[in-house]
């Protein structure tokens, strides 16, 4: 039986992939628990930067309904599962200090599309489809898409993306911000791993904080607390050793050598 997740280091990036393609890698619970095993594995293995992505053309196109095996009269059945498989994985997502990138081929649709907007970059192939097609079934997104979707996109357009199920292809993500760059399909993967090496040669310790900062001011901090908050994550880098060879590396005008020191 082939793993549900597969995952492969190459050089300072660290790739998982989503690997059910005979159902367009819709996830389960054993998909949600491997996800965010790999991604906790990715710190103590020293990758700069975590491409997610899946297999057989298609990112992830939900969850896995057929799988889904819950007591309809038990209200608190389906709450249990969400809090105990996939809410760790989507906060492994959003918490790993080094960048995140969600390599989007082919359908993010449901809880794939909440996964990939949980990352911190996305990048699209020209065949990529986004959409929240929880109301089909009668739900509402459950993957933190209430929460994320409208501080990329817009309440606007996160409502009329959720209520429509609309489908949103590369080059419409492209212009709403959902994604930061689109790629051809035939090279996808060789132009992913060449924008996450060039990300890997970032300070280690600055991205982390610069991260956290960003993230930590998207969730209704004032103006005040999040410059209170910069001051306090900068101090921090300022005794690193990495500060100090970005600064030596400036002055001797040659590319620095940061250890995430």
């Amino acid at each position: 039986m082939n793993p549900v997740v597969t995952t492969q280091q190459v050089g300072a990036v660290k790739w998982i992939r989503f690997n059910r393609p005979e159902v367009r890698n819709a996830v389960g619970v054993e998909s949600a628990d491997r996800l965010c095993e790999e991604l906790l594995a990715a710190e103590k293995e020293k990758a700069r930067v975590v491409v997610v992505t899946g297999t057989g053309g298609s990112f992830c196109s939900g969850a896995d309904l057929k799988a889904v095996n819950v007591n309809v009269t038990d209200r608190g059945a389906i709450s249990s599962i969400l809090e105990d498989h996939y809410h760790p994985m989507l906060l492994a997502l959003a918490e790993l200090p080094m960048p995140v990138i969600a390599a989007v081929d082919g359908a993010a649709a449901g809880i794939g599309c909440d996964i990939a907007l949980a990352c911190d970059i996305r990048l699209a192939s020209t065949n990529a489809v986004f959409s929240e097609i929880f109301g089909q079934v009668g739900l509402i997104p459950d993957g933190g898409g209430t929460f994320t979707l409208q501080r990329i996109v817009g309440m606007g357009r996160a409502l009329e993306m959720t209520l429509s199920c609309r489908k949103v292809g590369a080059r419409q993500a492209l212009a709403w911000g959902i994604v930061s760059r689109v790629f051809p399909v035939e090279r996808f993967e060789q132009d992913v791993q060449a924008y996450a090496e060039h990300l890997a040669m970032g300070a280690p310790l600055a991205m982390a904080r610069a991260k956290k900062a960003i993230r930590e001011a998207s969730e209704n901090r004032t103006f005040e607390q999040a410059l209170k908050r910069e001051a306090e994550l900068q101090q921090d880098l300022f005794v690193s050793k990495d500060f100090h060879e970005g600064v030596s590396a400036f002055v001797q005008k040659r590319p620095p050598r940061f250890t995430g020191e």
